[in-house]
């Protein structure tokens, strides 16, 4: 029987679907470890917040961001964070421990699209619905209290595009780190600068303050400013040119191409770690 067209879909829909309740199963078997992390996150975002409210008491601007601007840049900046960590960091630690252990071997035996296997092993949406969110509000609080800026529609819809680009961007960006396993061994330094380098700057400067030949780098080669300086620049108009939109598509895309081309090479040269 011939295969349909919509099958491989329909397969890559059931792996997401399992894997995530999966992780959602296995979050909550670990009770006294989402509080830690719950009140972890709440303490940092209540000294963050005094920070923030201390400098601006004596600046009107920091990079051109008035006070409510920069609440909704370091809301951009938590969003972005978590979603990292909810289905990219996790899975690329992953990733590199099963390369060193071996028990990759134990994917690739398995007749399913391994490559999508391994991006989407856990989706961790526990820490983005009871970590992120309370921690989220009284940041939000602050932002709606204070908030004397309009959003147009357009300005929403590009900065929702560029967030998404910014993930897949970064994601990619960090896999071709963590493949670096199958030549190392080892794959926490290499996911860890990963991660340093793809938020280099992005938690803390707008995208205003960088000159252009480094906004042009860090939405190309080096995706540090897509995700979070572009959206919330995008999102509060001081960005309206559908160029750079474009050009991040055109990095994303370019880093999916290579993603697959790496690990399709990185398999050919695979030799396991349980051999």
């Amino acid at each position: 029987m011939k295969q349909s067209v919509f099958e491989p879909i329909k397969i890559r829909l059931e792996i997401l679907k399992a894997n995530t309740l999966f992780s959602l199963k296995e979050s909550l078997a670990y009770s006294l470890n989402n509080w830690g992390g719950l009140a972890s996150t709440i303490t940092y975002m209540l000294t963050y917040l005094v920070f923030l409210s201390a400098l601006y008491g004596r600046v009107e601007t920091i990079g051109g961001y008035r006070y409510s601007e920069a609440l909704l840049f370091t809301l951009m900046v938590q969003l972005n964070f978590y979603l990292i960590w909810v289905w990219s960091m996790t899975n690329l630690e992953k990733l590199g421990y099963d390369i060193k252990t071996g028990k990759l071997d134990l994917i690739l035996s398995k007749p399913l699209p391994s490559l999508w296997y391994v991006t989407f092993q856990k989706i961790n949406l526990f820490t983005l619905i009871v970590e992120m969110w309370p921690a989220t509000l009284p940041l939000l609080y602050l932002l709606f209290k204070h908030l004397d800026f309009s959003v147009t529609p357009l300005g929403l819809f590009y900065g929702a595009l560029t967030l998404f680009l910014g993930q897949i961007a970064t994601h990619c960006f960090q896999f071709l780190f963590t493949l670096m396993t199958f030549w190392t061994g080892e794959s926490k330094g290499l996911t860890g600068i990963s991660y340093q380098i793809a938020f280099f700057g992005s938690d803390a400067i707008p995208l205003e303050a960088f000159p252009k030949s480094v906004i042009f780098l860090g939405i190309t080669a080096i995706p540090f400013l897509t995700h979070t300086a572009l959206t919330t620049s995008y999102i509060l108009g001081r960005t309206t040119s559908p160029f750079y939109l474009i050009l991040a598509l055109a990095s994303t895309t370019i880093f999916l191409f290579i993603k697959i081309k790496a690990w399709n090479f990185a398999l050919k040269h695979y030799a396991s770690a349980s051999s």
